[in-house]
């Protein structure tokens, strides 16, 4: 592009170049009317690709008038040269304050707040914005953010507009394009993909991935997982870290499902993070089951809960104790109940040898006694037969 410093377009005096994009340059210029310093973006019609995506932002911005949307305050042609007319922001951009060292959570919360502001306003609106970073960024004073160009931004509904960009051109910054990009057309998941890039970036100085070529941080965009915040900044809590990668999940059906998603969660991760004794109770699946969610438990309740349970406790204690040494006594019993059986099994048999030698004895001397009561009842029998046989033997005589 040509030095156009000195020069003027219309009754816009160009000063100095302020910065160069893909297709156009932007210039700090005098409106010779107002004698107010203004920001004059350039691109030159005779660059037809260019010259309509120039167009289509003129009047994307036309068409959003928003506090924290940078307006249009003039546009126009002249000569060869399409115009864009802006306010001037002094402070600068995002880029420039991150340069210096992150922001603490408290800051990049309020910056993500109105860019979130800005862009959801743009998707309800049918508008991505397709290429947000630091330097679209522009910050008024420390407490008030515009998002700027929207000269990648396309209407989701429009046919024929990616017929703008090249055949198998990606159109974008590498470090902000999600995964999908690749192979599918821009819609409002990329633009919170970024979104997620972008808070990455604030609250740790650096975006998650940078290859040596666009083409290889692109490859690193699909195919590697992101260095976990806290690791670059201890001081970023697990809530907050757990926002920033749900919006750079790779697969988009898996990220926020808008902007404004995007920025509650990051609030409530700021008020979990400033509270960090009270004890959450939550539910993963309580929506899908329709169970109501826990509420939280406060310090003072959880005390009284405690004190509770050590009245409850104390007693419990005690009949363990008492259940324990029954326990025990119990088994000491059994213990002896086993080792008397023995004792009593070892004297049986001894009385039992004394008792059988007695029984012996006793039938010794029954036989005994019967055998000379039989003897005797036998020599009475013989004595009584013999005398018989006599008597018998005189009658017949």
């Amino acid at each position: 592009m040509l030095d156009l410093e000195g020069t003027t377009l219309s009754h816009y005096h160009l000063q100095h170049s302020l910065g160069r994009g893909g297709m156009s340059e932007v210039y700090l210029a005098t409106d010779q009317r107002s004698q107010q310093e203004v920001a004059i973006k350039l691109v030159n019609s005779g660059h037809m690709e260019y010259s309509e995506r120039f167009q289509r932002e003129v009047k994307t911005i036309s068409a959003l008038a928003h506090r924290h949307i940078l307006p249009a305050l003039d546009h126009g042609q002249h000569g060869s040269w399409h115009y864009l007319v802006m306010p001037y922001v002094k402070q600068g951009t995002l880029r420039e304050r991150l340069a210096k060292s992150p922001l603490t959570l408290e800051e990049a919360g309020e910056v993500l707040e109105q860019v979130v502001d800005a862009l959801q306003f743009a998707h309800d609106h049918g508008i991505i914005h397709r290429d947000i970073k630091p330097s679209n960024i522009l910050m008024q004073d420390e407490h008030h953010a515009y998002l700027a160009d929207f000269g990648l931004a396309k209407t989701l509904w429009a046919e024929g507009e990616n017929e703008i960009t090249q055949t198998g051109y990606v159109i974008g910054t590498p470090e902000y394009m999600a995964p999908e990009l690749v192979e599918q057309p821009a819609n409002t998941s990329s633009d919170i993909y970024a979104l997620g890039i972008l808070l990455y970036e604030m609250l740790t100085g650096r975006t998650p991935f940078k290859g040596s070529t666009p083409i290889a941080t692109c490859w690193k965009q699909l195919r590697e997982q992101p260095t976990s915040p806290s690791i670059l900044n201890p001081a970023i809590p697990r809530p907050v870290e757990r926002v920033i990668l749900h919006a750079l999940e790779k697969d988009p059906r898996w990220r926020f499902p808008s902007a404004r998603a995007l920025l509650q969660s990051y609030k409530r991760s700021l008020r979990a993070a400033e509270q960090p004794e009270t004890i959450l109770v939550s539910l993963a699946a309580s929506d899908q089951l329709d169970i109501p969610p826990l509420h939280a438990v406060t310090p003072q309740r959880a005390n009284g809960i405690f004190n509770s349970r050590k009245l409850i406790a104390v007693p419990a204690i005690l009949l363990l104790l008492l259940s324990l040494s029954l326990s025990l006594g119990f088994y000491a019993a059994s213990i002896t109940a086993q080792k008397t059986p023995a004792a009593w099994s070892a004297s049986v048999p001894l009385l039992g040898e004394k008792d059988i030698q007695r029984k012996q004895q006793s039938s010794h001397c029954t036989e005994d006694a019967c055998g000379l009561e039989c003897q005797c009842t036998a020599s009475r029998g013989e004595r009584h037969t013999a005398q018989t046989t006599k008597l018998s033997r005189r009658k017949l005589i």
